[in-house]
């Protein structure tokens, strides 16, 4: 199996490669493209990456978890993790860099203290929040908003995955929060294609429907 850990794969492209490969092996990648899934912002898909299925998968799941160490920063305070998806991840990583942990709810609590951030304190802290993928960013940027009004210093946003949607590095920017991931779209269909798990139309259509996915489903039902 790849690695990302140690001296091997300290270059960013190397990392990529290796994420994308892990998604294929554990099969975290569906393709359908007679019926495309449904994210949670309404888009539909042809292609999901359910990065859920890594939990798993202990190897693969240290590989995501050491490739998410080469991307924080020594001068982070906290790490926190979305919920539900990314909590697993910041806990990994949390502990891996003996770092404190903290978690952001989608909306808060509605008994005991009504908290929306669990955990250690991010008052005046330099945050690194943790996501398992990134679409269109809105339930991500959900979080950084939270953390902002708790009083955090610095937010940045790691994911395992980014579909690149422009809509994503748009929403990002208006909220002037850096992000990135450990793997991307593009690589991941160069990946497929190489494997033969994607056919040259099957790749055709992934890459049409990234350029303009809240349209994508409703120009293939006209034909």
């Amino acid at each position: 199996m790849n690695t990302v850990c140690n001296s091997i794969c300290r270059d960013k492209k190397e990392i990529e490669i290796a994420v994308a490969r892990t998604l294929f092996e554990v099969k975290a990648v569906k393709i359908n493209v007679a019926e495309p899934f449904t994210f949670a912002s309404g888009i539909r898909s042809p292609i999901y990456c359910d990065n859920r299925s890594l939990l798993g998968w202990p190897q693969q799941r240290t590989l995501i978890t050491e490739a998410f160490t080469q991307l924080i920063p020594a001068d982070i305070d906290v790490i926190a993790g979305v919920a539900t998806a990314g909590v697993p991840w910041a806990a990994f990583i949390a502990n891996a860099l003996n770092k404190p942990l903290a978690y952001v709810r989608s909306a808060p609590k509605d008994h005991g203290m009504g908290s929306t951030i669990e955990g250690a304190a991010v008052a005046g802290k330099k945050i690194a929040l943790i996501e398992d993928l990134i679409s269109t960013g809105k339930s991500s940027i959900g979080a950084v908003k939270s953390l902002r009004a708790a009083g955090a210093a610095e937010v940045s946003l790691k994911a395992i995955f980014s579909y690149q949607f422009a809509q994503a590095d748009a929403n990002f920017k208006n909220e002037n929060c850096p992000f990135e991931s450990l793997s991307r779209f593009s690589v991941l269909i160069e990946l497929l294609q190489k494997e033969k798990y994607l056919s040259p139309e099957e790749a055709a259509i992934a890459l049409e429907w990234n350029k303009e996915p809240e349209t994508w489903f409703a120009r293939v039902r006209r034909g």
